[in-house]
């Protein structure tokens, strides 16, 4: 194979090259991971194709952890609870419904000073 590899590689229709110091490789699919530690990676460029990289080593399935998952999932915002009394001064100071002002507070998290700024914009 090596004799083969050098060949095309010295016709030019192929260039290999070895990875150095690879640590791991790993597979992501969706529901599981497959890693391959201190694997032997080469690397083909083959001319108006692309690149082909080949991994050899022994393989491990892996479920995916918690944490890689995670980051994967937008997390929704906390719900901010909102007092009446809060959304009446944001609506007073905009210029709008208790209702508008609860809807602004809910969207900026229960910050006051956005809400109301946010209201304004909107009002002009």
């Amino acid at each position: 194979m090596k004799r083969m590899m050098k060949k095309l590689s010295k016709q030019g229709q192929m260039d290999f090259n070895e990875l150095e110091n690879v640590e791991e490789v790993i597979i992501k699919l969706p529901e599981k991971e497959i890693v391959i530690p201190g694997p032997q990676v080469t690397k083909i460029a083959i001319p108006g194709q692309g690149e082909v990289y080949q991994v050899i080593g022994s393989g491990t399935e892996r479920a995916k952890t918690v944490e890689r998952a995670e980051t994967e999932i937008i997390e929704a915002p906390e719900e901010v609870e909102i007092s009446a009394e809060d959304a009446q001064l944001v609506a007073q100071q905009a210029g709008v419904s208790i209702e508008e002002g609860m809807a602004a507070l809910k969207q900026t998290n229960g910050d006051l000073a956005k809400a109301i700024l946010l209201l304004k914009q909107i009002k002009i």
